[in-house]
């Protein structure tokens, strides 16, 4: 499979953990001054995916859901226009709760968006508020309501755990909550601490209240096993879904396939070389400008690395790791995997690795050790 990604930048908040490439400026026509500079790149790109159908396509961000239905539409124009999608493509965009309307999400149908991923992140107010969210937990409910009523039969919610000064009680609220809105997808995230960001500055100086590494396990493991007796299928470490609602795009990533990326920030996958364009929104503007089609970040793959990487990303999967797959590998890390069974953190069945209950709740530490 291969995957079409949109990164779209802009924002009406920047949220205190977020290490996005995003603007929240709202300088007029900055929208208009985007699409222009995605045309550019998209008609530089493009033709090197003539023969290309594309079985995903994923608009992120940012927010795209900031933009009006008008430029949505010019969006999904461009995109038609320059690349093909097969005609069964998962095609998601990512919303923010109140910023849709009927507007809106009646022009996503008509676009053709099939499924919509909602950032929902917590549904305690007073947490949004730390997180400097836009929304409230009523527009979370708001938004996922107007969603169905327009017909979207595939929405997924976003959940975030162990925020600053959250109790085992809020996450079993928001949990159930979010439960009782009854999506066909949840992505669940712990919350991780990165240095330019509101958040890392006040861990820098010991002033963010985080819930101790007991609490995070415990609430963990309260999440996970309601959520599968919810009939949530936990296909991917952080990812859970109803039968048949798995993220195809997301799934792209956990099986080290191809993809392209555009807009500021995005990254793109193909022949083993990985690059970034641009690493900001000010540098995107100005490259396009310039016809500047220098990557900021490349990387070519050695066969050995791509290994690596595809044996780790599949580590991730609820199936795991076939070790058939990844022979010349097993013998490299041989005392590693042993040492990790150990543990208990890897099990090996039929052929096959994969990390066990105790291991998902030290995926990092397991990631780390098979990694050098």
């Amino acid at each position: 499979m291969t995957g079409l990604y949109v990164h779209i930048p802009f924002c009406t908040k920047k949220c205190h953990y977020c290490n996005f490439v995003i603007t929240t400026s709202r300088a007029p026509g900055g929208h208009t001054k985007f699409l222009s500079a995605l045309e550019k790149e998209i008609v530089h790109r493009g033709p090197d995916f003539q023969k290309t159908e594309f079985d995903t396509l994923y608009l992120g961000g940012g927010t795209p859901s900031v933009m009006t239905s008008e430029e949505t539409s010019a969006l999904f124009d461009l995109i038609r226009k320059n690349f093909r999608l097969k005609k069964d493509a998962e095609i998601t965009c990512e919303i923010n709760p109140g910023d849709i309307d009927r507007q809106k999400a009646e022009n996503y149908r008509r676009m053709g968006v099939n499924r919509v991923s909602l950032g929902a992140q917590s549904f305690q107010d007073q947490t949004l508020k730390q997180l400097n969210r836009s929304h409230t937990a009523k527009d979370i409910s708001a938004s996922f309501q107007l969603l169905r009523a327009t017909g979207f039969q595939n929405i997924g919610l976003d959940l975030i755990l162990s925020l600053p000064g959250e109790t085992l009680e809020d996450v079993k609220n928001s949990v159930y909550q979010l439960i009782g809105l009854g999506p066909e997808h949840v992505s669940l995230y712990e919350l991780t601490i990165e240095e330019k960001t509101v958040f890392g500055n006040l861990f820098k100086r010991g002033e963010l209240d985080l819930p101790d590494e007991d609490l995070q396990i415990q609430m963990l493991s309260y999440a996970r096993p309601t959520l599968k007796k919810a009939n949530f299928h936990h296909y991917e470490l952080l990812n859970y879904a109803k039968p048949g609602f798995e993220s195809r795009h997301n799934r792209i990533y956990w099986n080290n396939e191809e993809y392209l990326g555009l807009g500021p920030g995005a990254f793109s996958y193909r022949n083993g070389r990985r690059l970034m364009f641009s690493a900001s929104v000010e540098e995107y503007f100005e490259k396009t400008g310039k016809g500047d089609w220098t990557a900021f970040e490349e990387e070519q793959l050695t066969p050995e690395k791509k290994e690596r990487e595809s044996f780790l990303l599949a580590l991730r999967l609820a199936e795991g790791a076939d070790t058939r797959r990844f022979d010349s590998l097993m013998k490299k890390i041989k005392n590693n995997i042993e040492k990790l069974e150990e543990k208990e953190l890897l099990s090996r069945e039929n052929g096959r690795i994969c990390l066990t209950d105790r291991g998902q709740f030290f995926a990092e530490t397991v990631f780390s050790e098979l990694a050098v």
